[in-house]
């Protein structure tokens, strides 16, 4: 756990939490009248002590909000320890809070925002973005005055994003990797893995990842009909084994995209798809 910028702390417990894996990221914002934090790591005993003597260390102004940019564990994990210990309201976006609330543990969300609503710190702004993507409901958080964007799992420091069926959509996401260029970060906090020191550049890579796959599927479809498994295993040829149905459901979920743009249909229902 360290400073990585004047006021702005990251949080992470085990740099690598085994092979092949990114740490999640908690990440705090110290201002002259009040902390936040971004997301707060899993909800793992030791990790979880770790974290709140650290923020007793360092901090010196109360923890007034704990932004929550979606609701999975590493992200959501720790919220609940975390404001019994040091106060604070729980935030998340309107969409997000039923998920938020159902992952913690006697508490629940006690502020939605607003797409652009802002916060200040004392001296620091939080600008708060509804992001979704990675999960329908996903917040992002733009610290102005260092022009930092806090990600979430859009963002990851390393390679990219997963988005699940039912959770998210590829082409929100797209929607929202637009949108976060627009803010022209000079540094992006993501929640997992190392910081991104050219956000512009990882932004546009993500954007032609997707496009890339998006090509690969109708170039696979353009020769017959196809199922989900035969375009994975089309597309994904030289994958770690453990990524095998994290893939399978990035194929799903660029399926989706495409039926919804009338561009591939599926005539029994899911078995095979082919280009409409």
């Amino acid at each position: 756990m360290e400073e990585v910028a004047p006021n702005i702390h990251r949080l992470v417990y085990d740099p690598e939490p085994r092979p092949g894996a990114l740490a999640a990221n908690s990440w705090m914002v110290i201002g002259r009248t009040a902390t936040a934090l971004v997301d707060t790591g899993w909800n793992r005993p030791e990790e979880v002590k770790a974290r709140l003597e650290y923020i007793q260390r360092v901090r010196h102004s109360p923890i007034r909000y704990i932004a929550i940019t979606h609701r999975h564990g590493a992200n959501v994990g720790g919220a609940s320890a975390i404001q019994k210990a040091y106060g604070g309201v729980i935030v998340s976006t309107p969409m997000e809070k039923e998920f938020v609330d159902a992952a913690l543990e006697g508490t629940s969300v006690g502020k939605t925002v607003q797409d652009g609503e802002t916060v200040s710190l004392g001296g620091l702004t939080l600008e708060f973005i509804h992001a979704s993507g990675h999960t329908f409901g996903s917040l992002g958080v733009f610290l102005r005055e260092q022009r930092a964007l806090f990600t979430g799992d859009n963002v990851m420091g390393v390679g990219t994003s997963v988005i699940n069926p039912g959770q998210g959509e590829i082409s929100q996401f797209m929607a929202t990797m637009e949108k976060f260029l627009r803010y022209n970060a000079q540094v992006i906090y993501p929640g997992q893995g190392p910081v991104v020191k050219d956000p512009r550049a990882k932004l546009e890579e993500l954007i032609a990842h997707r496009k890339e796959r998006e090509n690969q599927v109708l170039a696979q479809l353009a020769t017959g009909p196809k199922t989900v498994e035969e375009l994975f295993r089309a597309i994904y040829t030289d994958l770690d084994e453990r990524r095998h149905n994290m893939a399978r459901n990035q194929v799903r979920s660029q399926l989706a995209k495409l039926q919804q743009e009338g561009r591939v249909t599926t005539p029994d229902n899911g078995e095979t798809y082919r280009l409409a």
